[in-house]
Formats: C-alpha cells, structure tokens, sequence
C-alpha cells in the first residue's frame, strides 16, 4: 500500500486528458482539499460532507499494488471514510463507477482481490454507482441546497448557542435550530446548513429538509485517525 507522506490524496486532479469531469472539493469536516474524478466520486464528497455519522474521510486517499490471477494490478482507493454506526467504527474503502456498466469482468476480479485484502485489513470494501449516491429527487434538493452553504462563516456567538441547544435540548425542528441561530429566515437557514456540513447536525438525508422536519444536534467529535496513516 502506498500512501501521501502528508497522508493527502494520492494524485492530484491536473492536465486536461480524463474521460470525465474533474477537480477539487474543499471539507469543512475534514479541512482537506478532496480531487475528484467523475460525478460518482463529487457526490460521495458531498454525501460524506452531510452525514453526521461520517467522521472523516479522504479521497484518492491509497495506491493498492496486488495480485490478481497471475498479473500484479493497482487500485487506487477512490473515496476511504470514517463511518460509527451504533458506537462502531467502520472504515469503508470505496470504488466509484457511473453504473453497472463500467464494472466488466476484468475490473470485477480486481475488484474481488481488492475486497480479499480490505476484509483481511477489517475494513469494508464497496463499489457504489451515481445512482446509489445521488438517490432521490428529494436527496438531490438537499445535496445541492445544503452544500452549497459548506463555506459560510460561522461567528463564534453562533456556535455558542448552537452547543448550548446541543446540550440541553438536542432534538428539535429545523425551524428551531435556523430560528435560535438567526432571527432572519434567510441567515438562519443558512447558518443551520453550515452546521450541518461540519457534521454536527443529524437528518433524514433522503427527505426534503424543511422547518417541520426533525433534526438532532451533534456534539462536537473529538476524532482519532483510525485509517493508520
């Protein structure tokens, strides 16, 4: 396994010579810059962004040199990210793929082999497709209204009233939370949709985020490198 010395991405997105649309996503959960290759791959970014049980992640994150029947192949990790599930933690190493179409028999052996040494490593290897990540139209509303508020500044009066909620009263609406961190609709909404994008807010990802729907406030994480390196 070959990985950054800086524990970054592995490759850089540069040159004009992919197949797909590329770039680069700054975290606010993580305060990497995350290259992309691909739809598949910009929505994990965003979809790892949003969910409150993803604690880190990284994309591009190893290089994988292994064997395969009798040749010696390379896997580069598209997306490796943090997730605790019911206080457990699992590391999922990713492949990207725009649909079924893109996984042929050669690529599903190396995909097996990849699989052989993450399960001997105890973590999870999966292969998720654009249609497993962008979901419904109702997922796709919120990837986009949501995100976009990723770089909104955040005061510091703001986050101490979004932990004073976080410790006394965490299961609220999300009319409450916009309405407790700003008394504009507007400032609000988006303020709550930064929080959320710093993984402090728990929802229903697949539901249209509205003032009605319930929303559960997260504690700050204090996040130990479970990936090694």
């Amino acid at each position: 396994m070959f990985v950054a010395e800086d524990g970054g991405p592995i490759r850089t997105i540069v040159g004009d010579g992919h197949r797909h649309y590329t770039g680069e996503e700054h975290s606010q959960k993580t305060g990497r810059s995350n290259p992309y290759d691909g739809a598949t791959e910009h929505a994990l970014i965003i979809e790892s962004e949003l969910r409150s049980d993803v604690w880190t992640y990284r994309t591009q994150a190893f290089r994988l040199r292994l064997l395969v029947g009798v040749s010696v192949r390379e896997w580069i990790c598209d997306h490796l990210r943090h997730v605790r599930v019911d206080g457990v933690d699992v590391v999922e190493a990713i492949e990207c793929k725009p649909n079924l179409s893109f996984l042929d028999d050669d690529e599903r052996a190396v995909q097996t082999a990849v699989g052989a040494v993450m399960r001997g490593m105890g973590w999870r290897h999966r292969v998720l497709y654009l249609r497993d990540v962008e979901g419904s139209g109702e997922r796709q509303v919120n990837f986009g209204e949501i995100y976009a508020r990723q770089t909104r500044h955040v005061p510091e009066d703001v986050l101490d009233v979004f932990d004073r909620m976080c410790d006394e009263k965490p299961d609220v609406t999300f009319r409450d939370l916009r309405e407790a961190l700003h008394s504009d609709r507007v400032m609000g909404t988006s303020l709550a949709h930064a929080m959320i994008c710093r993984g402090r807010v728990q929802f229903d990802l697949d539901r249209y985020l509205f003032d009605p729907m319930p929303v559960r406030l997260v504690p700050a994480k204090i996040c130990t490198d479970v990936f090694g390196f």
